[in-house]
């Protein structure tokens, strides 16, 4: 006899936690779980890439002054700071480029509490940041930076948030870690002007443990 998903994924007798997945499928975000980008310098565009396996893509327009967004569920913060893991997947398409995706407590181009992948032009290695109302946190990997599509995973368990390239620990943070309830958080910010830039994204999943 097979075991249901919810069999699988939670031992016998337990109430499931808040698990989200999303694929990034179909020919349009889905609206009742992603709001509106969040626009924080000039305008950037959230959409399905018409490309095989393009998923999600995010991109800044060509405007000065730095262009940048966020998306999130907007304010709808499902996960626990000190007991969720979040995963996913991601690809620069250009340089110049800066990318944070993990979970957040708000859409700010800095949320207060949040413990993100980070890679761009300001780091010299991809990056676990961490950050709460008291501080900030940046631990590099030793995993350079690339235009090449990696999966990556972070671990938050109270004492300390663990960022994980392609299935290898990477970095661990034990300050200035994240409190409160968080939510699903995408940024992009261009390093350049008069250049459109974009990543894309074809899988998030996160989940309380």
């Amino acid at each position: 006899m097979t075991d249901s998903i919810y069999d699988q994924l939670n031992a016998y007798g337990t109430v499931a936690k808040q698990r989200m997945v999303e694929t990034f499928s179909g020919d349009a975000l889905d609206t009742d779980r992603w709001g509106t980008v969040t626009q924080i310098v000039a305008t950037c565009s959230a959409s399905i890439d018409d490309t095989v396996n393009g998923g999600f893509k995010f991109e800044t327009d060509s405007g000065a002054g730095s262009p940048s967004a966020s998306m999130t569920f907007i304010d709808v913060k499902q996960f626990n700071a000190t007991a969720s893991t979040c995963i996913a997947t991601c690809k620069k398409n250009d340089d110049n480029l800066g990318i944070k995706i993990g979970l957040a407590d708000n859409s700010n181009v800095s949320p207060t509490n949040h413990s993100l992948m980070v890679e761009g032009t300001l780091e010299s290695f991809k990056s676990l940041h961490t950050k709460n109302s008291g501080g900030f946190t940046s631990t590099a990997t030793t995993e350079a930076l690339s235009q090449t599509e990696f999966s990556f995973k972070i671990e938050n368990i109270g004492s300390s948030s663990t960022l994980y390239i392609n299935g290898v620990s990477g970095a661990v943070s034990t300050t200035n870690l994240p409190a409160g309830n968080l939510m699903p958080y995408y940024y992009i910010q261009s390093r350049s002007t008069a250049a459109v830039k974009s990543y894309n994204s074809t899988y998030m999943e996160c989940y309380n443990t």
